[in-house]
């Protein structure tokens, strides 16, 4: 064994007091404060006066025990012994000297417990931290026990901090950042216009859906003549009738020829109307003159019959009861059936303009709420000066119209207006049937179709109705003429103010001469009078 020599053994002791300075604080903080002053005293008195030379002495009695016993050293090189003289212990003497002084100053120096760690030793060596930390950073197994500890060199410590300093740390895994793709970029935008568009368009075909409700609502009411002369301009300042009625143009030539034939019975009051349903044109003589209505007022019930129809207020197979109150003289057969003879409501309806039968006038009035409530309804037409003021037959005449009500009354029916479409084909054929041909209807050619509905007083004749001729013309004709004790002279104007006009929209030679012959042989002419 090799032999050690006092500077190794001085290094041994070093490290051995250094080890148990570093566990005295460990054993210190468990101890109780008072027994900690006490040793702390001691330990100061002795320190100073034995301290120094008990540190000095003992490597020297271990070189002499050492020396005396051969025995081989620890710290010797070889077989060659260890030996130093006493002048090279000076050095190792003054480093004693200073850690004793350092080792006192620290001890005299008021303690403050120290803060305790979770993890670490409290050491004021520098090792152990670093042993710590090399084992947390790389799993390193735990380090030796005290007395291996004394073998361990500071160059083993120190070469293995730097490993554990050095350990790289772990590396964050980073978010991959996402690539653009134009696909999928424009597909979203294909998606969100597909989307944009759907909903606009519903929007719009709701609102086009009301839109055709309300605008539907109002042609129904408001369907006139200028419908059907959208293409014909209409001048500046040219009248208008009410609601549907439009004139255009003044066909002057035909006015002259009609004015020539009035001009020749002055004893004679005339109100005419005629428009044409193609163009616009017209001739208007005094067709505001509010004159006896006579059976042309039967033609506004016979609408507002139908118009109840549509409404559901009542059926055309409902039985209507005469009473005593409806019988009516003048024309008709239904005066001469006995009281509480039942009718159907289309039949009254029918024989009220095929025969003018005026008990089914009086039956239908007060079926469809009297007089008042027809007179509202006329004015609500737009008929200002349509009128019922008694029952019929009227025979003082009060119950009044125009010529201009009766035409604006039949062009709302022609556009279909007032009525549904199926009642107003009922009602044009019901007064197809009008069984009195002899005033505007013997004034027509062959092949001419009349809906009109003839009234006969003894102070007024009167006609209304609605031609279409083969040559595909259409136009509507209202002739009320006011007269003096069942002049006939009346009826004559009627029927040549119907011819004149015929023949202006015709324009055919052979029916012209076919009507004029008509007229001089005095073919379907019916002399038959009191209607009413």
């Amino acid at each position: 064994m090799a032999q050690r020599s006092p500077r190794h053994l001085s290094l041994i002791s070093s490290s051995n007091s250094g080890s148990r300075s570093r566990e005295s604080p460990a054993r210190s903080r468990s101890q109780p404060p008072a027994s900690r002053r006490r040793r702390r005293s001691r330990r100061n008195a002795s320190s100073e006066s034995q301290g120094f030379f008990k540190g000095l002495m003992n490597p020297l009695a271990r070189f002499k025990s050492s020396k005396s016993t051969n025995a081989p050293s620890r710290f010797s090189s070889g077989n060659v012994p260890l030996s130093r003289s006493p002048e090279s212990l000076e050095p190792l003497v003054s480093q004693l000297r200073q850690q004793q002084q350092t080792r006192s100053r620290q001890q005299q120096r008021p303690k403050t417990p120290p803060k305790r760690k979770r993890g670490r030793q409290s050491s004021s060596s520098p090792l152990p931290p670093l042993v710590v930390s090399n084992r947390r950073n790389q799993k390193l197994p735990s380090p030796p026990s005290n007395r291996q500890t004394i073998g361990i060199t500071p160059t083993s410590v120190v070469t293995s901090a730097p490993s554990a300093l050095s350990s790289r740390p772990p590396r964050v895994a980073k978010r991959p950042k996402r690539r653009f793709s134009p696909m999928i970029y424009g597909a979203r935008l294909l998606i969100l216009g597909i989307g944009i568009g759907v909903i606009s368009g519903t929007v719009l075909s709701i609102l086009s859906s009301l839109g055709r409700l309300g605008s539907s609502a109002a042609s129904t009411a408001n369907l006139g003549l200028e419908a059907q002369l959208e293409a014909t301009p209409t001048p500046v300042g040219v009248e208008t009738l009410p609601l549907s009625v439009q004139l255009n143009q003044e066909l002057k030539s035909l006015q002259q020829q009609i004015l020539g034939l009035t001009r020749e019975n002055t004893d004679l009051t005339p109100g005419i109307l005629l428009v044409d349903l193609d163009t616009g044109g017209y001739v208007d003589i005094n067709s505001e003159s509010a004159l006896p209505a006579a059976s042309t007022i039967k033609v506004p019930i016979l609408v507002a019959f139908f118009q109840a129809v549509d409404e559901g207020k009542i059926s055309l197979d409902e039985v209507l009861t005469m009473e005593d109150e409806h019988i009516a003289g003048g024309s008709g057969d239904m005066q001469y059936q006995p009281s509480g003879t039942e009718y159907t409501a289309l039949e009254t309806a029918t024989k009220m303009i095929v025969i003018s039968d005026n008990t089914a006038t009086n039956m239908l009035i007060e079926r469809l709420g009297g007089a008042e409530f027809l007179n509202q309804k006329f004015l609500d037409w737009g008929l200002k000066n349509t009128v019922i003021r008694d029952v019929l037959p009227d025979l003082r005449g009060t119950n009044k119209t125009t010529a201009r009500d009766l035409v604006n009354l039949l062009t709302q029916l022609n556009q279909g207006g007032l009525v549904s479409m199926k009642s107003r084909d009922r009602i044009f054929r019901i007064m197809e049937e009008t069984e009195n041909n002899t005033l505007l209807a013997s004034g027509l050619g062959r092949g001419a179709v009349i809906a009109h509905k003839t009234g006969n007083l003894k102070s007024v004749s009167a006609d209304v109705g609605l031609i279409d001729l083969p040559n595909g013309k259409r136009y509507l004709l209202a002739v009320i003429v006011e007269r003096n004790d069942e002049d006939s002279a009346a009826e004559s104007l009627i029927r040549n103010i119907s011819q004149t006009v015929y023949e202006s929209f015709n324009r055919s030679p052979t029916t012209e001469t076919e009507s004029t012959d008509k007229v001089e042989d005095g073919e379907n002419l019916d002399g038959t009078e009191g209607e009413e």
